[in-house]
C-alpha cells in the first residue's frame, strides 16, 4: 500500500517512529530552568551591587595616597558642643575619631 506522494506506507511508519520527538514536559522544564537562571543571576548581581555600594565609602579613605591630617577641635568648639548637650537628657554616644576631649568635657556637667 502506498501513502500520499508515492511513498510506501511502511516507509512512512518507519520514518515517523525513528524521529525523536521531545515530550512537551521537557520543553516546559527547560523553560522553567532558564527562568530560574535569570532570577538567580539577577539576585547575585543585585547583591554584589548593594555590597559594593555599602562598602565603598568605608574602603575608599584607606586607598588615598595622601592621608588627611588630624585637626583637633578648638576650645571654643568644645564649649559650644557642651552648651548644646546641657539642653538634652539621656546618654551620650560619641562615635568620634578624635582625642576624646568632647566626651571628657561632657562628663563634667
Amino acid at each position: 500500500m502506498e501513502g500520499g506522494g508515492g511513498i510506501p506506507l511502511e516507509t512512512l511508519k518507519e520514518e515517523s517512529q525513528s524521529r525523536h520527538v521531545l515530550p512537551a514536559s521537557f520543553e516546559v522544564n527547560s523553560l522553567q530552568k532558564s527562568n530560574w537562571g535569570f532570577l538567580l543571576t539577577g539576585l547575585v548581581g543585585g547583591t554584589l551591587v548593594a555590597v559594593y555600594a555599602v562598602a565603598t565609602p568605608f574602603v575608599t579613605p584607606a586607598l588615598r595616597k595622601v592621608c588627611l591630617p588630624f585637626v583637633p577641635a578648638t576650645t571654643k568648639q568644645i564649649e559650644n558642643v557642651v552648651k548644646m548637650l546641657r539642653c538634652r537628657r539621656g546618654s551620650l554616644v560619641d562615635i568620634g575619631s578624635g582625642d576624646g576631649r568632647i566626651v571628657s568635657s561632657a562628663k563634667t556637667f
